[in-house]
């Protein structure tokens, strides 16, 4: 097994192929294709130099079984790091490997703060927890990935008298949506606010052939409230709902929980059987909502995040 710099004109369509198996080992309703970590890139990672900041680790035979890579952003104060192996080498120290390879050309770079997140499921029972903890990183953050299968006990909402709630089968008004997505969101841990042309870019790289359906609460016409939901044409038992969002003026008025209501029910009626979002486990607010409508933690995908500096 050897650990090399990435090769512009040979890795690029191995490493996602990688990546894709990766993340559906962990939870199959996730996927990246190359145009996605292309917009990524552009947006999130727009000081990124892929021969310079990305690593590549090979089997015996030159099989890519994983890689590291650094996002630098100038909207960043930090340094965003991701790092994957094949589900094979997740309790291999060959992970840990290449986790110090990175920081090693981290340091030869003086970065001043690396940020990345793990998930619980990979670092159970993984040589890599031991060499956290023998660096005394500690986590700074967590995010749940939270399942609802029971349908039977869905609360009934009643949202404050002066709203309206239009269905959507294409995102056209970008304007609106970023704005809510940006003031909904500011709060949020290591949260980046777009431009219009970076989330149109980002958006129509992600879910193309998946089936979308968007949500806006208005008032007077005006979108106040947002909530975005996919299905995985791979797997249309599954529904995700991927953006909830209202707000900060608007809050307490039932908006986010019907908005959540109606979107539960929109997958339900396109015949999903399980519905799934992510949450901030420091979100109160939100956890409580979404048990409330009977959301639990499926506690093996926690991302797990740190900071080292």
């Amino acid at each position: 097994m050897k650990i090399r710099s990435f090769n512009v004109n040979t890795d690029k369509t191995r490493l996602i192929e990688v990546w894709d198996r990766i993340v559906k080992d962990i939870n199959p309703v996730w996927t990246i294709s190359e145009e996605e970590l292309d917009s990524a890139l552009a947006v999130q990672g727009d000081q990124t130099v892929l021969s310079r900041d990305c690593l590549i680790a090979e089997d015996n035979k030159g099989d890519i079984i994983g890689f590291a890579l650094l996002f630098k952003s100038t909207k960043r104060d930090s340094w965003w790091l991701e790092f994957k192996v094949l589900p094979l080498y997740f309790k291999s120290k060959f992970y840990v490997q290449l986790f110090k390879s990175i920081l090693e050309l981290a340091n030869k770079q003086y970065v001043p703060k690396i940020r990345f997140a793990i998930s619980k499921y990979i670092l159970k029972e993984s040589p890599l927890q031991i060499k956290f903890n023998e660096m005394g990183l500690e986590p700074i953050h967590f995010d749940y990935w939270m399942r609802m299968d029971n349908f039977n006990s869905i609360p009934k909402i009643n949202v404050t008298p002066g709203f309206d709630f239009q269905k959507y089968q294409k995102l056209t008004d970008f304007t609106n949506y970023v704005k809510i997505l940006n003031d909904a969101f500011s709060e949020h841990f290591d949260f980046i606010p777009f431009r219009e042309e970076e989330f149109k870019s980002i958006h129509n790289a992600g879910w193309k052939g998946y089936d979308v359906e968007y949500w806006f609460a208005l008032e007077f016409n005006n979108p106040v409230g947002i909530c975005f939901l996919n299905i995985n044409p791979e797997l249309k038992h599954v529904g995700i709902i991927y953006t909830l969002g209202v707000l900060h003026s608007y809050h307490h008025k039932g908006i986010g929980s019907y908005l959540l209501g109606l979107g539960i029910q929109s997958l339900i009626d396109k015949g999903c059987k399980i519905i799934e979002l992510g949450v901030e486990a420091n979100n109160e607010k939100a956890l409580n909502l979404y048990k409330k409508f009977g959301f639990y933690e499926v506690e093996s995908l926690t991302a797990i995040s740190y900071e080292i500096e």
